[in-house]
């Protein structure tokens, strides 16, 4: 492989987009020979990832999106980054994101904004917008990215890929920078469920150094149909944007007649969105702390916003931090209601889709995807049939904790047959 014309050919294409904020060197840099494989044997070999830039990447800049960071050069590897390098993939380059991954945005101050490769002007969500955006123009084959509280599934279904929270625990978060620790996750994001198969069984290594590592015991694979999903009821679906609508609908419609058993059951999104609104707090909260020693300092490293957003979490009591990780707490029997006697939630990811920079930002966007970090549980985006001139919207599916190889058997199935229908749409067109 050929690294210099590869890089030069990613720069190029990423002009009108802003994905990448550094690139692999070949030459002087620890990463050399990357693209080298130790042997025949390796899962990843001469695969490319785009890596998000609070996950450290050895000989280039840790920035987790933060000005104030933007000098910091990490010296090793992150742990996950490690494991990709082991199994033969190349890394190209550490991509933009959310400024301390606190927004669903991708407009960043200090790194510009992540265009969205579908429509130029129109965000790529976030904080993984820059992930999302690699693979979405092709110019990765997958990408690592963070999910806290939909931030890898958001921008998935946004940008009309695929995005994948394993269970807390299942990838190790050695080596990147915390917004929160319960609700941190790492995700992957590629063009097929099948890739994310590939990259999870990798990444899926418990890191004994990692204080949130989990091990989960191994659990059924759905593999027998009619697999059972709970869906949005009538009233539960009146949020939604039209066309986010029209898409979830047509998709369930694809998917009970490929012989899945739906139920529709209602869904409180109040309580969703006051979790969320709870999960937002402690991120804040969190962020004063960790940031502690760049907000001392006023030269500009980190935003006005940011600086707002922290501050209001730093003034709150320790009885308002203890209520707000009750909210959550209480989440876990959410999902518990939704998977009573189903194999697992379906549910549009967001409920609009991605939108222009110049418009108001839609407070709601991690209502449904919120719900995954704050049980642990695993979720992944899958794209939906859209008409060709709309943006894409999301489908998001959700298992129990540890059920993450079942949720990716099912993801595949249903992307199957999902795709199938949406290239017969295209072809009527």
């Amino acid at each position: 492989m050929d690294v210099l014309k590869l890089i030069d050919d990613i720069q190029q294409r990423d002009r009108e987009i802003g994905a990448f904020v550094a690139f692999a060197k070949s030459t002087s840099s620890p990463i050399d020979g990357q693209f080298q494989a130790k042997n025949a044997e390796n899962a990843l070999q001469d695969w490319t990832f785009a890596v998000k830039s609070n996950i450290a990447v050895a000989g280039l800049a840790h920035t987790a999106g933060i000005g104030g960071y933007r000098d910091r050069i990490a010296s090793e590897d992150a742990f996950c980054v490690a494991r990709l390098r082991a199994a033969g993939a190349g890394i190209i380059g550490t991509v933009n994101m959310e400024e301390a991954a606190l927004g669903a945005v991708t407009s960043n101050p200090h790194f510009g904004k992540t265009h969205n490769p579908l429509r130029h002007g129109y965000t790529a969500g976030g904080s993984s917008g820059g992930s999302a955006a690699a693979v979405a123009a092709r110019m990765v084959r997958a990408a690592l990215g963070t999910d806290t509280m939909g931030s890898c599934r958001i921008p998935a279904a946004y940008c009309g890929v695929v995005g994948f929270k394993p269970s807390y625990g299942r990838i190790s978060m050695r080596g990147v920078e915390p917004l929160s620790r319960r609700l941190d996750h790492v995700g992957i994001l590629a063009n097929t469920a099948t890739d994310v198969r590939d990259v999870f069984a990798v990444l899926d290594s418990f890191d004994a150094n990692d204080a949130g590592a989990r091990r989960y015991n191994a659990k059924h694979e759905t593999s027998v149909k009619p697999v059972r999903l709970a869906v949005l009821d009538e009233a539960s679906r009146a949020g939604l944007d039209a066309d986010v609508r029209r898409d979830y609908e047509g998709a369930l419609d694809q998917i009970a007649g490929a012989g899945y058993q739906l139920t529709e059951r209602a869904v409180d999104q109040a309580k969703l969105a006051a979790a969320r609104r709870a999960g937002l707090l402690i991120c804040e909260a969190e962020l004063s702390v960790t940031l502690a020693d760049l907000l001392a300092k006023d030269d500009g490293g980190v935003s006005a916003n940011l600086r707002k957003l922290i501050a209001f979490g730093a003034a709150k009591s320790a009885a308002d931090i203890s209520n707000a990780h009750a909210a959550i707490d209480a989440t876990a029997a959410v999902l518990r209601e939704q998977l009573s006697d189903v194999d697992a939630v379906c549910w549009p990811t967001a409920p609009q889709t991605a939108f222009a920079f110049s418009a108001p930002v839609p407070a709601n966007q991690a209502d449904f995807t919120c719900l995954a970090n704050f049980t642990g549980a695993p979720a992944i985006s899958l794209p939906m049939p859209c008409a060709p001139s709309n943006m894409p919207s999301g489908l998001q599916l959700m298992m129990a904790s540890g059920e993450d190889e079942a949720l990716l058997n099912l993801a595949e199935m249903l992307a199957t047959i999902v795709e199938s229908n949406r290239r017969n749409a295209n072809n009527k067109t």
